[in-house]
């Protein structure tokens, strides 16, 4: 059935396969009284919810229409495949849906699966144009081509039931396909949407307190998901103590010293222990202030410090008395606060004026593209920390590979050295002037 996949598999003799040939159960073996007895007798067992595979024993080839065949072939029944169908039928267009195994085979056939790798057999994954290599062998197969591929694979299997799938041959559309598909492989831009909207988390769930002098703290519970290695943390010194002599009983093994029903008490052994104060972060006051969310109580007193979510976009600006580059890293909670105008009037989430002493350069966002070093890459995170951007080729489906990203630190240095231009692209992936 043009189809060597697993789920299509199954064990037989080589002989009786042989002798099947391409002929429906039936056909092949109803001439064989006592053969065909046992094979109806078993399948009369198999339960109602296989009555349309039972019905296709009895099926002869003259019933079998080849235009059913083909339909159950170019439409394949996965869910997404379905909708996509229906969607696109609305234009009033005629549409087929080809099954991955087709298009797989043909790639083979037309030895298109190495133009963005280095493996003839399988197509490579971990770049994005491989959709593209799929969507020009689909285009390719007609409804025409399809009723060709059936009838001479049929008359091959025949001939020669050893031959598998593989072993077809089928020239390509036109001669030169393979070298147009790898030129336009070459100058494809691969269209990356950047996050520019406002969503998810503004800040973590999770915070931390502020003690002066130590930095930030948390509290854990003693439990078994204590850690051995938070003992030398805990904040209070007659508290660390009694845990290490309780953790000692136990061979420090946590989760048999914090198990259900153990417990551990304060030195006054009465009141038990249940959650201890950890040491989260050395730090200060001041830089706290600069890199976290302060949570405040009804009179105003930040009691929790939350770290902000993920960053919005990166401001690049220049300073023209210093004549550098510098990078602002915009939170998304301080983005929605522009946007909604909390705390200050209403304003433009990207923000262009930064002073007389200053000029905007460009805004980046997560997915934005950028023109490096003659090659285009996406931005894959901005990293405050550093002054940092980490980009990655626009081509690149995966983030394994660390000779596809580069990593830049925001200065007039390396944007220079590495030319760095901000691309518009539209969504196929069109360079917008």
């Amino acid at each position: 059935s043009l189809d060597d996949s697993y789920m299509n598999k199954v064990v037989c003799f080589s002989a009786e396969n042989q002798l099947k040939g391409q002929r429906t159960p039936i056909d092949a073996f109803s001439g064989n009284e006592d053969k065909w007895n046992q094979i109806t007798q078993r399948i009369y067992r198999w339960h109602g919810g296989l009555k349309s595979k039972k019905d296709r024993f009895y099926k002869t080839a003259t019933q079998v229409q080849e235009r059913d065949f083909i339909s159950s072939q170019l439409n394949d029944t996965r869910y997404i495949s379905r909708v996509a169908n229906d969607y696109l039928k609305q234009l009033g267009a005629d549409i087929n849906v080809t099954k991955g195994i087709m298009t797989g085979w043909l790639r083979h056939q037309w030895q298109l699966n190495n133009l963005i790798g280095s493996d003839r057999k399988e197509k490579d994954r971990v770049d994005h144009r491989h959709h593209t290599i799929d969507a020009v062998v689909t285009a390719c197969i007609s409804r025409s081509f399809y009723n060709d591929l059936v009838v001479q694979s049929k008359d091959i299997e025949r001939k020669s039931p050893e031959l598998k799938m593989r072993d077809i041959h089928f020239s390509e559309p036109w001669a030169t396909l393979r070298s147009d598909l790898e030129a336009s492989l070459n100058e494809m831009i691969v269209a990356h949407t950047p996050q520019k909207k406002i969503t998810g988390a503004l800040h973590k769930e999770t915070g931390a307190g502020f003690i002066k002098g130590i930095g930030t703290v948390y509290r854990t519970n003693l439990d078994p998901e204590f850690k051995i290695t938070q003992v030398e943390k805990i904040i209070d010194d007659d508290v660390k103590r009694i845990i290490k002599k309780h953790l000692k009983k136990y061979n420090n093994k946590p989760k048999e010293a914090f198990a259900e029903g153990e417990v551990v008490y304060h030195k006054d052994g009465k009141t038990p222990i249940k959650r201890v104060r950890i040491v989260q972060a050395k730090t200060t006051l001041k830089k706290l202030e600069n890199s976290k969310l302060g949570i405040k109580d009804k009179d105003g007193k930040v009691f929790r410090w939350m770290a902000y979510g993920n960053f919005h976009h990166v401001e690049i600006i220049y300073s023209k008395s210093k004549d550098k580059l510098s990078g602002e890293f915009v939170t998304a909670l301080e983005a929605s606060h522009r946007a909604k105008g909390i705390g200050k009037p209403k304003q433009p989430i990207i923000q262009t004026d930064h002073g007389d002493g200053f000029e905007f350069v460009m805004a980046l966002h997560i997915n934005d593209l950028v023109k490096a070093d003659d090659q285009i890459y996406r931005v894959q995170k901005l990293d405050s920390a550093g002054n940092r951007i980490m980009l990655r080729l626009h081509t690149a489906a995966t983030i394994a590979n660390k000779n596809e990203e580069l990593l830049l630190t925001i200065n007039t240095n390396t944007f220079h050295k590495f030319g760095i231009e901000k691309l518009s692209v539209n969504s196929i992936g069109k360079i917008i002037e």
